[in-house]
């Protein structure tokens, strides 16, 4: 496996910037923005409707579906991204830019452990209204990046991403005859509504830096509003997911001067750079407090989801709790 360094500042023609949250309860959602784009893509939910195809491989896989983009322009499968349907709902393991024309195996992960039915394995699978929740996808990433350090394909463990998503289940009281993610989301959705309605998407936004209580947990962002547009309200339920779940009332949330510094640390970091199983480079970094991965082509940045790491300005207490901040924000929702 060839590799190379690449430096994520290099990657952007202007700094990423960040604006004033919105709070509703442990949440706290910063939006952030960047330079336009020069690359054209689509999202999934857009792209599907333009001739991509997801389904099940000849012979199906657990772990992997077959894309394919019939369509005119590539198309974003963003890592965490759920999809419905066929013999059982998966989640994206990586980040992929599927080409015009192009037909790919991906790898995923089964986020429906009771269920396996060959009956339905013509089904194209669909959009979910929700991707996974930042925690189970930050151990997602960890176990990808891991497996790319080991000169292996980035994939998640499937047997944890199952054990995660039950202890996930079971402490929101939700019960899931198939044992699934999309369950415990329609389980609490009436509350998750509160809490996402509290949330907004700003003109230009290209991506969302998130934290539950004082502790950021993750950043989210693509090179495209329109992409990020389609991907925003999904993204907003996973965070509103691991806000849930998270204990004590409500704390002090981050400035956003330590917002801004969270991100500027983030564009310092050098990624590992692999060709992906798509368009461009696959990225994977942990460095400096924060870890995480990305998509980049022709010099351009696509896509970057980062998590703060153990290590400087963080302290780990708590699964997926991470990155603790004391000062608190005025702005409450």
């Amino acid at each position: 496996m060839t590799t190379n360094t690449l430096h994520l500042n290099n990657l952007l023609s202007e700094p990423l910037t960040v604006g004033e949250p919105d709070v509703a309860g442990l949440l706290a959602v910063f939006p952030v923005f960047g330079p336009a784009p020069q690359l054209t893509y689509r999202s999934f939910a857009r792209g599907r409707a333009d001739g991509l195809k997801v389904g099940e491989l000849q012979r199906a896989s657990v772990n992997d579906v077959a894309v394919e983009n019939r369509g005119d322009a590539p198309v974003l499968l963003y890592e965490g991204e759920e999809v419905l349907g066929a013999q059982q709902n998966r989640t994206f393991d990586v980040s992929v830019l599927v080409g015009a024309g192009a037909t790919l195996r991906v790898p995923v992960s089964c986020v429906e452990a009771g269920r396996w039915q060959a009956g339905r394995h013509g089904e194209s699978f669909g959009p979910a209204p929700q991707t996974a929740y930042p925690e189970l996808r930050r151990l997602k990433n960890q176990r990808a990046r891991e497996s790319v350090g080991a000169g292996m394909e980035a994939r998640a463990s499937q047997a944890e991403v199952w054990g995660h998503i039950a202890v996930k289940s079971h402490r929101l009281g939700v019960v899931s005859p198939t044992g699934a993610m999309h369950d415990v989301y329609e389980g609490r959705r009436a509350r998750l509504a509160e809490l996402a309605g509290a949330v907004t998407r700003r003109d230009g936004q290209l991506g969302a830096l998130v934290a539950i209580g004082e502790r950021f947990v993750v950043l989210d962002w693509v090179g495209r509003d329109d992409v990020f547009a389609d991907l925003f309200a999904p993204l907003v339920q996973g965070y509103a997911l691991d806000a849930l779940d998270a204990d004590g009332d409500e704390a002090g949330v981050p400035s956003v001067e330590d917002a801004r510094g969270f991100v500027s640390l983030l564009a310092g970091v050098d990624a590992t750079a692999t060709k992906s199983i798509g368009q461009g480079d696959d990225l994977r970094f942990a460095a400096d407090g924060v870890a995480g991965s990305g998509l980049a082509t022709d010099g351009e940045l696509v896509q970057l989801t980062a998590f703060p790491e153990s290590g400087a300005g963080s302290d780990a207490t708590g699964p997926g709790m991470v990155g603790h901040i004391r000062r608190p924000s005025r702005r409450r929702v």
